[in-house]
């Protein structure tokens, strides 16, 4: 478990910070770039009550939109899929928020080192 080949007086709390992070991401699942949104729209159609109302709007739609090598792309989702990918998008930030957590710890530790 341990990088550090030399016992370091206080290292060990550390460590132990450090493996209680590892094992919450063996926690996380699937991890997902992109947002979803949930719209409701007008139609094209020349006197549907969607042109005037904006009560009467159509919907919920949603979508997935995600950069694919530098261009904006949009899917259209059925509802349980939209609930299923915003699970794997959350997921994502809590993995980014663990690391951060981590980086935090070992720039602590490295400071205990080098004193």
């Amino acid at each position: 478990m341990t990088d550090v080949s030399d016992p370091v007086p206080g290292l060990d709390e550390y460590l132990r910070q450090f493996e209680a992070y590892r094992n919450e991401l063996d926690q996380i699942g699937f991890i997902l770039t992109g947002s979803i949104t949930k719209r409701f729209m007008r139609c094209g159609t020349v006197g549907c009550r969607c042109q005037t109302d904006p009560k009467a709007l159509h919907g919920p739609y949603y979508e997935w939109t995600r950069k694919v090598r530098g261009k904006t792309v949009s899917v259209r989702l059925k509802k349980k899929e939209a609930e299923q990918l915003m699970k794997w998008i959350e997921n994502k930030r809590r993995f980014y928020e663990i690391i951060s957590k981590m980086e935090k710890i070992t720039l602590e530790a490295v400071n205990l080192i080098r004193v």
